[in-house]
């Protein structure tokens, strides 16, 4: 039997590299369908994007104990290969094939950060964003997708669900979105005639349908998995409280209902919400990783 032992840093990294690029994806997204129109979106998407996925590669280095390691594990050979042959710069192995895709899309989200801000006085600045954007778009989906691929992948009887992909891309995509959310309700809060919370309500709209797909896909998760003794122990003794309440309860099921009946009417509204969804999304992977090493 293969022994995991994953903790919280990489439970973060997981939650945080996959918020970063979610966070470009809809900055990349809100820049190419509205340009001027949702400056405000893409804009605080772009300023999120790099920084929660650098603090995952500082987790990454944390959770390994030494920082020489971290540079070994990206250019040497690796004992835990994922069913192919590891090459130079081991790219068959699990942590060694996030760490590279990680490092990839902050180069380009940094990239992307610069041509943001260089597109409010230089009109080349705005189509050079575009370009940019487009480019690390297959990056970002990258980070959002691989954890739940090789987790997934697996023979561990929680995590080889070949609904775990999609559950964490969705809840990617959940919580990139409350991020944006939080920035904007945040400053909105402070500062009243910043009309910075005119983009929130269509955003927790949109949230809501993607919230939607999430949940359908958990519940399918949950159901297919329920044969499984550590998807009993995840969501009944062991985790049981953090899974209905964390993650279904307020991370879930409350921002679902906010968002079809039109979003928030208040941003202080909005604030709690999108933190509540931060939260869930967080408890999701930690409930995951932590589940799935829990022994039977």
């Amino acid at each position: 039997m293969v022994h995991y032992d994953w903790g919280l840093p990489l439970a973060i990294d997981l939650f945080a590299a996959a918020l970063g690029a979610a966070a470009f994806m809809i900055a990349v997204a809100a820049n190419l369908a509205g340009g001027r129109k949702y400056r405000r979106i893409s804009t605080i998407g772009a300023l999120i994007a790099p920084w929660p996925a650098i603090l995952g590669v500082i987790l990454l280095v944390v959770d390994l104990g030494r920082p020489l390691r971290f540079w070994e594990m990206m250019a040497r050979r690796s004992h835990e290969t994922v069913g192919i042959e590891a090459s130079m710069l081991n790219v068959g192995a699990t942590m060694s094939l996030g760490t590279w895709i990680l490092t990839l899309f902050i180069i380009g989200s940094l990239v992307y950060l610069v041509t943001a801000l260089l597109a409010y006085p230089f009109k080349w600045g705005q189509t050079l964003q575009k370009i940019v954007g487009i480019m690390g778009v297959p990056f970002a989906l990258l980070v959002m997708a691989y954890t739940g691929v090789l987790l997934s992948a697996t023979t561990n009887s929680l995590w080889g669900s070949w609904l775990l992909p999609g559950a964490f891309v969705a809840s990617a995509f959940v919580t990139g979105i409350a991020a944006i959310v939080f920035i904007l309700a945040a400053v909105q809060v402070v500062k009243p005639d910043s009309k910075m919370g005119i983009n929130i309500p269509k955003l927790e709209v949109v949230n809501g349908w993607v919230i939607a797909f999430q949940l359908l896909i958990v519940v399918l998760f949950v159901i297919f998995g329920i044969g499984s003794a550590r998807m009993r122990m995840m969501i009944g003794p062991t985790f049981g409280l953090l899974w209905w309440i964390g993650v279904i309860g307020l991370g879930l099921v409350l921002p679902l209902v906010i968002g079809f009946k039109g979003g928030a009417k208040k941003s202080y509204i909005s604030l709690v919400v999108s933190t509540f969804v931060l939260l869930g999304g967080f408890f999701f992977r930690y409930a995951v990783l932590y589940g799935g090493q829990l022994p039977v």
